[in-house]
């Protein structure tokens, strides 16, 4: 069950009619997705928007940063998830052009899909002619030797 903060996040984007957006599990948190476009993340209760070189200088002059978490030796940047700022989530218009241009730079960064791969043709077993000549020669040698 989604947790207070997420249901807050999706009644936002409801009023803000940006379409019908899917939350998934995600990691330790939400993915919300629009037509199964991943545009959105809710982690530890922070709203992450997907950007590309296009969205991020926005982000960054909103004062906000990409999401960060800690490892062992070091502390890591997802520069593809930039912090949301709280106040737009409170206009439905604005939220509306931050939505529609987070869907954007997913599009425009979204890994191609890997093509099918061709099935297989079926081997046909080649004739062991060579292994059955020897074994009959074999078999011929041993009959034309005369007992002992």
């Amino acid at each position: 069950m989604a947790d207070d903060y997420t249901s807050y996040v999706l009644d936002c984007l409801s009023a803000a009619r940006v379409g019908p957006v899917t939350r998934e599990r995600l990691f330790s948190g939400s993915g919300l997705r629009i037509d199964g476009e991943l545009f959105g993340v809710i982690l530890r209760g922070t709203l992450y928007f997907v950007v590309d070189d296009q969205t991020r200088p926005r982000f960054v002059d909103a004062g906000m940063g990409p999401f960060t978490y800690s490892r062992k030796t070091a502390q890591r940047k997802i520069e593809r998830w930039y912090e949301l700022p709280e106040d737009v989530l409170l206009d439905p218009s604005d939220l509306r052009d931050w939505v529609h241009a987070a869907v954007g730079a997913f599009r425009r960064t979204a890994k191609p899909e890997k093509k099918p791969a061709k099935p297989k043709t079926p081997r046909v077993p080649q004739k062991k002619t060579a292994v059955r000549k020897t074994a009959a020669k074999a078999v011929a040698k041993k009959k034309a030797r005369p007992a002992r």
